[in-house]
C-alpha cells in the first residue's frame, strides 16, 4: 500500500437503500441513502491496497445530483473535469454513478481523458440494503485495478461482477442481473481474481489523438444529437420529428446491418440534405455497420460497431467541436 486512489461517488444503487433487504426493485423510492463514509466503514481492506480519498461531486446549482439516467452531456463534461483534477495527484480514479447511464458515462470520460492514469468506472446492480449487495465488492474491485500499474494506458475501465471492461465496448446488457455489464463482441479485458489478483489479458487499441476531445474546449451546451431506432414498418415521422426539434445530427439504429425502412431512408436522405449528420449504427447489439449502399447514396456515416447510444456521444462531441462528415466518418473509423 502506499499509492493513493480517488474515489467520485456520484450516487447510484451502490448508495441506495431500499425498505427491505428483498427490495431489489423500489428501492430508489425510499429516499433512504447510505453515505461514501458509511460504505468506506464496510471496506477495512481497502487500507491493503490503496489510500482511498473521496471527492463528492457537487453541483451548486442543485441539492442534490440527479440519477444517472437523468444527467446530460454538459453534467458529464463537468464530471470529466472533476475526474482530471482527481487525477493530477493519484494513482487512480474511481467513479461510482448509477448502472442506467453507466455505459455511456464511462464511454464520454473515455474520450475526453488522456488515460494516463487510470480511471475505472463502477456501480451496483443491488441496493446497499439487499441481502448479498454487490457494490462493496465491486468498489473493492475497482480500487484495486485503478491502484494497478497494469491498467495504465488502457483508458477508461468499466469493473463490476470482477469483469474488467473497454469503456468501448462495455454495455448494461441485463435489467436486474448482477453479471448485466458484457463486452459482447470482444469479452474482457480480464478480471479481478478470488486471490485479488488483476488479471489482464489483453489491452485495448489506444485511440489515436484526433479520436479525443479537450474537456476545457467542451460547450456548456451541446448540439441536439437524436437516435431513432428502426423497426418493421417504420415511416419517417420520428426522424422529421428529430429535424423539427432542431437536431444537428441523427443516430439512426437500424435493422440488421444498419439498414432503415425504405420510409426511414427517405427522411433520413431529407435530413441530409438539409444540413443534419446522418449517423448509421445497427440495433442488434454486435456488428459493424460498413458504407453500404444505402448509407453511400443517403450520404451518412457509417457507425462501425459503436452501439448507437455511444455514437450519439461521439457525434455529440463531434459536432461540438466542429467537425464536418467527413472527420465525423473518419472519427468513427478511428474510433
Amino acid at each position: 500500500m502506499g499509492s493513493v486512489v480517488t474515489w467520485i461517488p456520484a450516487g447510484g444503487t451502490i448508495e441506495a437503500a431500499g425498505r427491505d433487504r428483498l427490495d431489489l426493485v423500489s428501492y430508489g423510492e425510499s429516499g433512504r441513502r447510505v453515505t461514501p463514509a458509511e460504505i468506506l466503514a464496510e471496506l477495512p481492506e481497502l487500507a491493503g491496497i490503496a489510500e482511498v480519498r473521496t471527492l463528492p461531486w457537487a453541483d451548486p446549482g442543485r441539492a442534490q445530483l440527479p440519477p444517472s439516467h437523468a444527467w446530460t452531456l454538459a453534467d458529464l463534461a463537468a464530471l470529466a473535469r472533476l475526474v482530471r483534477e482527481a487525477a493530477a495527484d493519484s494513482a487512480g480514479v474511481v467513479v461510482t454513478c448509477g448502472t442506467n447511464g453507466l455505459e455511456e458515462t464511462a464511454y464520454f470520460l473515455d474520450r475526453v481523458l488522456d488515460g494516463a492514469v487510470p480511471v475505472v468506472v463502477t456501480g451496483a446492480m443491488r441496493p446497499a440494503s439487499a441481502l448479498g449487495p454487490d457494490g462493496p465488492a465491486n468498489l473493492l474491485a475497482a480500487v484495486r485495478v485503478a491502484a494497478h500499474p497494469d491498467a495504465r494506458g488502457c483508458g477508461v475501465l468499466v469493473v463490476l461482477d470482477d469483469a474488467i471492461l473497454p469503456a468501448r465496448d462495455a454495455t448494461k446488457a441485463a435489467t436486474y442481473h448482477r453479471g448485466a455489464f458484457r463486452s459482447p463482441e470482444f469479452g474482457p479485458l480480464g478480471r479481478t481474481d478470488a486471490d485479488g489478483a488483476v488479471v489482464l489479458r489483453r489491452r485495448p487499441v489506444p485511440a489515436p489523438p484526433g479520436a479525443r476531445f479537450d474537456p476545457d474546449a467542451l460547450p456548456a451546451a451541446f448540439p441536439r444529437v437524436d437516435v431513432v431506432a428502426s423497426y418493421l414498418g417504420a415511416d419517417g415521422t420520428l426522424v422529421d420529428a428529430a429535424v423539427a426539434a432542431g437536431a444537428r445530427g441523427i443516430v439512426h439504429a437500424g435493422l440488421g446491418a444498419g439498414h432503415p425502412t425504405p420510409a426511414e431512408w427517405a427522411a433520413l436522405k431529407r435530413a441530409a440534405d438539409a444540413g443534419v449528420l446522418v449517423c448509421q449504427a445497427s440495433r442488434t447489439g454486435s456488428g459493424r455497420v460498413v458504407p453500404h449502399g444505402p448509407i453511400r447514396t443517403g450520404g451518412f456515416v457509417a457507425c462501425g460497431d459503436l452501439s448507437p447510444w455511444k455514437a450519439r456521444v461521439l457525434l455529440a462531441l463531434a459536432l461540438a467541436r466542429g467537425d464536418g462528415p467527413g472527420a465525423v466518418q473518419a472519427l468513427f473509423d478511428e474510433a
